[in-house]
């Protein structure tokens, strides 16, 4: 699979995008009233862009970003605060090892699971180390079908011979699994992008809006609609 070139790791270092607005407040609202956590996991963090502006949840927690390329991981060494990031190379298939059980207070897995053939270990390894919150932001559909989604181009944007997974879940099934893992609460909430983006011209990859008849926006990437939705699982 073809790896995102540095703007991806590096874009949301000058601000937030619209996506990490919401799931801030989203977060806000599912943590109201109780204490905040005191060690934070962002679980494929790239190069950390998004933990630095989740990190004004919670200001006194520790923060721990695991990521498998390493290339990604030397850009948020070189602009994250050591002393309230760590940063880590690891295996999203195997936190438990790396990290052992229930390290965390709350952890986070964002555009993740979208790239993932299975994503039943993956989000098995997130709840066995986390004590409180999962948070995930990924591709789901309000059907019993997930759509596996491999998009390849000669090329995509400024990257060659892309190809890369833009899987949709089934939000229903996604749900079922997590309480079979023991799941004690679910809250799931579509992300509705609130910004017009033009379309690309260059052909390839980009992000880009639409509005419908009722004025709502829908969003892209390249050919694929992309319904991001917002989900906390509460162990």
């Amino acid at each position: 699979m073809a790896r995102p070139g540095t703007t991806w790791h590096t874009d949301q270092y000058a601000g937030p995008n619209r996506s990490t607005v919401h799931l801030r407040d989203f977060v806000t609202r599912i943590l109201d009233g109780e204490p905040p956590p005191a060690e934070v996991l962002e679980a494929g963090c790239g190069g950390g862009a998004k933990m630095l502006h989740l990190a004004e949840l919670f200001p006194a927690a520790q923060w721990t970003g695991m990521d498998s390329q390493e290339d990604a991981l030397e850009i948020g060494c070189e602009r994250l605060d050591p002393a309230r990031f760590a940063l880590v190379r690891g295996d999203l298939m195997d936190l438990e090892g790396t990290f052992g059980p229930k390290r965390f207070d709350v952890s986070f897995s964002l555009m993740t699971l979208m790239n993932l053939d299975d994503y039943e270990r993956a989000v098995a390894q997130m709840l066995a180390v986390t004590s409180r919150w999962v948070f995930i932001l990924s591709l789901f559909a309000e059907t019993d079908v997930d759509a596996f989604i491999r998009l390849a181009g000669r090329r995509v944007g400024a990257n060659e011979g892309l190809s890369v997974l833009y899987n949709v879940y089934s939000l229903s099934r996604f749900e079922e699994y997590c309480r079979r893992l023991g799941v004690a609460e679910i809250h799931a909430e579509p992300f509705a992008i609130d910004v017009d983006i033009p379309r690309p011209t260059h052909g390839g990859m980009g992000t880009w809006t639409e509005r419908t008849a009722d004025g709502r926006r829908l969003q892209f990437s390249g050919p694929v609609a992309m319904p991001w939705w917002f989900v906390a699982l509460r162990l």
